[in-house]
């Protein structure tokens, strides 16, 4: 009997030891990794191997799988080596909390670590209903020569509920091949991609310091996949910030924020965008914003935006309510500075030099005369330079609802100050004009005289190179502003006209002309 016992218990034992044996080293690795948090794992390409345990620079995995089979806790890192090099994909689950995210980004001295799909996959990251996480020191890119659902990063948060605290810093995303559609199949793929459901809340997204280029179709955007409830006062996406990015070959467009409360879109260059040919991406603008409230766009450089179909530097579009647009340096856009479509309502344009807009779309401002109601806002102290041998229209179809003051209008080409919608145009008071003919302006106070500007026709780049944009000291036009906010007092609904000129200089009174104080 006990012999029985015992070949009975050896029999047991191997039928276990056998079972465990058959389990693949990767599925060992599972087992052994911890469960509490605050664990580094590391991800070499060239030395690692998957059968380590991922916890030390000396024990690095080789490949992605055992990154994409963890679930990941609070002050977890992933870290890649740099010069390392992956043909795949990461889909990270797991979330962190509040002053313990979980990190994704690079150890090691050399390149950033790329993560190629080359077109076989949609997203080459993936974060699907999880929150807490920061993406940085990465190279990301999807190349392929046929169209499809890609994305560089995705952030998808379709299930009901609140995800928070997503910061996508220092990543150089390139060559993603998206859809070059005008619709949401094309406008749902590029760079970095929000994507939230009809009862989703999405907060604190921060994406900062990333080079984003050759992009198909959009650079930056955030959407909904219902946004009947995303109305004017409700809307989910709160507290995106897109800052100091570098943003440019963008098929299509190069920044789409909808249905946001008070976004900010700063100090970001946008250059070369909506540059695929008009037959594949019919409309585009650098940066722009629709469904949103009180969007804010400043010191933002954005130049050689292409096409005439769109083709702006800024566009507060359908159903932007109090869009704000300052401080901002355009240049050499093909179809203008600013779209204001349809629904846009109060926005409030200020202190923004735009030099050489319009030569194919022939506005500065652009106000669809096929949209109803028309778009509506106060724009002062904005310098604006046609160039010679441009032709472009200050304010295109504009009605009564846009309100133009303090602005000064340079115009060394053939451009026109409006086109009027059935005989009814915006309002003008106390603007300057260089170059025009005002016979076809109802315009309170104009000011007629050359404004000696210091140099402007020359265009440099970079947005603290701008002083030839300054009034000379004889200028004629220095001390001839108006109080913007005792004209508009129903309607200026930002505290005060500005603190700062375009170049940071505190304002004293604000009795001057153009974006600078002097």
């Amino acid at each position: 009997m006990r012999n029985s016992l015992t070949l009975s218990y050896l029999l047991l034992f191997n039928l276990f030891v056998g079972a465990a044996c058959s389990k693949t080293a990767k599925q060992q690795i599972v087992e052994e990794l911890p469960a509490n948090g605050n664990t580094n794992y590391y991800v070499d390409a060239l030395n690692g191997d998957d059968k380590n345990n991922g916890r030390s620079k000396n024990s690095p995995w080789k490949t992605l799988y055992n990154v994409n089979i963890r679930t990941y806790k609070p002050g977890d890192s992933i870290l890649l080596k740099s010069g390392s090099v992956w043909e795949s994909r990461l889909v990270l689950k797991g979330s962190g909390v509040e002053n313990a995210p979980v990190v994704l980004s690079s150890y090691g001295e050399g390149a950033k670590p790329h993560i190629m799909g080359n077109g076989k996959v949609n997203q080459v990251i993936l974060l699907d209903n999880v929150d807490y996480w920061k993406i940085n020191n990465l190279e990301i890119s999807n190349k392929t020569n046929v169209i499809g659902n890609r994305t560089g990063i995705l952030i998808q948060a379709l299930q009901p509920g609140e995800k928070k605290h997503f910061h996508i810093t220092n990543n150089y995303i390139h060559d993603i091949m998206g859809d070059y559609s005008f619709e949401m199949k094309g406008k749902n793929t590029g760079g970095i991609g929000i994507i939230g459901g009809p009862d989703t809340k999405i907060d604190n997204i921060l994406i900062e310091n990333n080079e984003i280029g050759n992009i198909n179709r959009v650079g930056i955007f955030t959407n909904l996949t219902d946004a009947k409830k995303a109305t004017r006062g409700n809307r989910p996406i709160t507290n995106l910030i897109i800052r100091n990015n570098k943003i440019h070959h963008c098929a299509g467009d190069g920044v789409i924020v909808r249905y946001a409360y008070r976004p900010v879109i700063s100090h970001n260059i946008a250059y070369e965008n909506h540059n695929a040919p008009e037959n594949l991406v019919d409309h585009g603008v650098a940066l722009w914003c629709r469904s949103t409230d009180e969007a804010l766009f400043e010191y933002n450089e954005v130049y050689n935006t292409r096409g005439s179909m769109d083709g702006q530097a800024f566009d507060a579009d359908l159903d932007s309510y109090r869009t704000i647009v300052q401080y901002n340096y355009s240049y050499n856009n093909e179809g203008g500075f600013m779209l204001i479509y349809g629904s846009s309502s109060e926005a409030i344009v200020r202190y923004n030099i735009s030099v050489n807009d319009g030569k194919k779309g022939n506005h500065i401002f652009d106000f669809p005369v096929w949209t109803n109601p028309r778009g509506s806002g106060i724009f002062h102290n904005n310098t604006i330079i046609l160039a010679e041998g441009s032709s472009p229209v200050i304010a295109d179809e504009a009605l009564e609802s846009a309100r133009f003051y303090n602005n000064i209008f340079h115009n060394a080409g053939n451009g026109k100050l409006v086109v009027k919608s059935g005989g009814r145009t915006a309002l003008f008071n106390n603007n300057a004009y260089w170059g025009y003919h005002i016979t076809d302006l109802t315009e309170a106070n104009p000011i007629i005289n050359n404004p000696l500007i210091i140099a402007p026709l020359t265009i440099n780049a970079g947005i603290n190179n701008t002083s030839n944009f300054k009034l000379d000291g004889n200028s004629p036009l220095l001390n001839k502003g108006i109080r913007v906010k005792n004209i508009e007092q129903q309607n200026y609904w930002l505290p005060d006209e500005g603190l700062k000129d375009f170049a940071g200089k505190t304002i004293v009174n604000y009795n001057f002309m153009g974006a600078f104080a002097d």
